[in-house]
């Protein structure tokens, strides 16, 4: 294992981090306020990181239908965004036979930990995501959430559980907005997690947005306004448009239910308009029915067509 500890004074800082979140938010909200982020094997460098597994709770029972794991990652040495690029779940450790349940949706807005933290960047830093039914085997399993940074490989946390036939099933709690409403869902479809993105044509990205208040078959799920980015929007980040809504797209049925058909959304830009480097593109959900907004981000790359 190439990860090393880190040095003291980062350690100390960390400590701090973590009391400070114990004692600023009840037990009940950090499942595991005590652990660290655990480097993989192939994982580098020091330990920056803060975060935890908010749901399902340390020991919690859990459905064999699908549930719901979220929680909040965030490197502290991150400018400008949360730090991590891709979220993923597994049962038993990656890459050692472990089985892969769930890609989660990251760089969800969690203005409670930048409040704690009093860290803007770290705003952008939850996660969420179901695990599909049938997933695991009725009895005690362990869960690990790896977390992915660009320089750093893959970290992750762990959580224990009961799987049973009876549970019933585990939501993630609503992000806290000024007048209690729940913000609306965003995703990204297209690009992929670091996929590469030529230069020679025209790219349409996609995904999909919904507000679950929204009525049964509403002709744009709720949803009023997606803009698309590249780069934080908060930060001088690049407009690229305001995507066309009401596309059919079957990913949120899966999750959110049938009444959710309609919930695409599609946007097609110029990658020519960028050097070729990495990026993250972010998409911002606004609700038409309780006007709050959401946003996720997308780490993926732009080259030149050589040929």
């Amino acid at each position: 294992m190439r990860v090393k500890g880190a040095s003291i004074l980062a350690r100390m800082r960390l400590g701090i981090v973590l009391l400070t979140l114990a004692l600023l938010f009840p037990s009940n909200t950090f499942a595991d306020p005590a652990t660290e982020w655990t480097g993989d094997p192939n994982a580098v460098g020091d330990n920056a990181y803060v975060g935890f597994i908010d749901v399902p709770a340390a020991n919690a029972t859990v459905p064999t239908v699908s549930f719901t794991v979220s929680g909040w990652f965030f490197d502290t040495t991150a400018q400008g965004w949360a730090g991590a690029d891709d979220v993923q779940v597994f049962v038993g450790p990656m890459g050692s036979g472990g089985r892969q349940l769930a890609r989660l949706n990251f760089a969800q807005n969690r203005p409670d930990v930048a409040a704690a933290l009093g860290n803007p960047s770290a705003a952008p830093s939850g996660f969420s995501g179901v695990v599909p039914a049938n997933s695991l085997s009725a009895g005690p399993n362990t869960l690990l959430v790896y977390a992915h940074t660009p320089d750093k490989g893959w970290w992750f946390k762990q959580v224990n559980v009961n799987v049973s036939g009876s549970a019933p099933a585990a939501t993630a709690p609503a992000p806290a907005s000024s007048s209690g409403a729940a913000l609306p869902v965003v995703s990204i479809e297209r690009p992929k997690d670091s996929e590469i993105v030529l230069t020679k044509n025209d790219y349409d990205s996609s995904g999909y947005a919904l507000d679950r208040a929204a009525p049964a078959h509403s002709a744009t799920c709720g949803i009023d306004r997606v803009s698309v980015y590249i780069g934080d929007r908060e930060e001088g980040g690049q407009f690229l448009g305001n995507a066309g809504l009401g596309f059919s797209d079957t990913t949120p049925v899966g999750q959110y239910g049938g009444q959710f058909d309609s919930c695409g959304w599609r946007l097609t830009f110029h990658p020519t308009q960028f050097h070729a480097n990495t990026y993250l593109m972010y998409a911002y959900a606004h609700s038409a029915i309780t006007g709050k907004e959401d946003s996720i981000a997308r780490y993926f790359a732009i080259r030149e067509q050589t040929r």
